[in-house]
């Protein structure tokens, strides 16, 4: 269930190496004056630029109500449903013309005429298409909204991601231009500089690879609202984390919960149309399917008894899942503090003359991966409290994928 969650955690492992990388760049910065030579091999022979960075585009507002307001007018999926209710209703207006407008008991097994039983069974069959066709259409709905609120953490996730990216880049090339110099004179080996060269060029690539998930991810926004594949904005979506309270005890909850679930009220109604089969027979049938019916009706219902067990077991382990990202998000906090912390004593320690700006730099883009990662737990925190709070989406995951 994780899988679609974005995880902050180790996002730009690479970032918090930059402070520690190369003890020898410590006197580099002193020799500054000959950086440009550096400058031209890196810009010219080994061709490592990393591009203007500085460009700045204003782009529209999208708030995550007006995107899922798109989505919503523009799923394929809630259309079809549309259209499925618009036939069940003049099915049903039919049917109504005809005068069958109510469809008898099936409590106990009985045999009724064929053109009688054609007419009842084809009503029952339209009233609970429509049943299965709302609920299709809720459950749709909300794989729609939890799919949205994925997509919009991933993008901005990764936007802030690409930003520590181009700062570790950047970084990198510092560090390697230093290399360089250091090397001309004589003060640092052949050896490291390539590694610093291999360093920096992985961290391009590492670059240009976050580009890419990004332009990926927008190509699936605007398909999911039926917009130009080149539009980009700027995503409004905040979320304040706040510890969650029930304000009921689990089996309360799960009692609760099983009354509204989407996915068992489907099963529900597979249950009574397997009752109804089984209870309401023509005459033409002569009693030759009834052994078939009688267990297609008991195997629904045994189905339906698994599927309450184990949405019981999911809502117990998201609710756990939430507990246990509150308590990630107290360490995420703490991480931050001691980043903060560290970063305050390498700018004094720059002042004195102990630390160079490469070392400053990476205290700080320590404490940007930090607010990062805090950020990234309260996004999956408010994505587990949405889930629990609708546990219609809750499924089993080695169940999904046998079927």
């Amino acid at each position: 269930m994780k899988g679609f969650l974005y995880k902050a955690k180790g996002v730009l492992a690479l970032a918090l190496a930059m402070s520690m990388f190369c003890p020898q760049v410590f006197a580099a910065e002193a020799i500054s004056s000959k950086n440009q030579d550096a400058k031209t091999v890196i810009e010219g022979t080994s061709e490592l630029t990393i591009g203007n960075t500085e460009e700045i585009n204003v782009l529209p507002q999208l708030t995550f109500e007006e995107a899922l307001r798109r989505v919503k007018k523009h799923s394929p999926d809630l259309k079809d449903l549309e259209a499925t209710m618009d036939m069940l209703w003049d099915q049903e207006e039919k049917l109504e013309d005809a005068g069958i407008t109510s469809v008898p008991s099936y409590d106990y097994k009985h045999w009724v005429p064929d053109a009688w039983y054609l007419a009842t069974a084809g009503l029952f069959k339209v009233e609970t298409g429509q049943k299965q066709t709302t609920i299709g259409t809720q459950l749709t709905e909300l794989g729609l909204e939890v799919g949205l609120k994925s997509m919009f953490v991933n993008i901005i996730a990764n936007e802030k991601g690409l930003e520590l990216a181009k700062e570790a880049a950047e970084m990198q090339k510092t560090l390697y231009l230093q290399g360089y110099t250091k090397y001309r004179l004589g003060m640092l080996s052949k050896y490291n500089l390539e590694q610093l060269q291999i360093t920096y060029e992985k961290a391009k690539n590492s670059l240009e690879a976050q580009e890419y998930t990004l332009e990926q991810l927008y190509v699936k926004l605007n398909d999911m609202m039926g917009v130009s594949v080149e539009q980009r904005y700027e995503l409004v979506y905040d979320v304040t984390f706040v510890p969650y309270e029930m304000g009921l005890t689990m089996d309360q909850y799960i009692n609760a919960a099983m009354k509204d679930d989407l996915s068992i009220a489907l099963m529900e109604l597979e249950v009574e149309t397997a009752k109804f089969n089984r209870n309401y027979v023509p005459y033409s049938d002569g009693g030759t399917q009834t052994a078939q019916l009688k267990l297609t009706h008991e195997q629904k219902q045994r189905a339906l008894r698994t599927a309450k067990a184990k949405k019981e077991v999911l809502i117990r382990n998201t609710y756990l899942q939430i507990k246990d990202l509150e308590t990630d998000y107290t360490s995420a906090q703490a991480d931050l503090t001691k980043a903060l912390a560290d970063y305050r004593a390498a700018q004094i320690n720059y002042q004195a003359g102990n630390l160079t700006k490469v070392a400053v730099d990476g205290a700080e883009m320590a404490v940007k991966q930090a607010e990062l990662a805090l950020q990234g737990v309260a996004y999956q925190h408010d994505m587990y409290v949405f889930m629990f709070e609708n546990p219609s989406l809750l499924a089993d995951t080695d169940s999904a994928a046998a079927q």
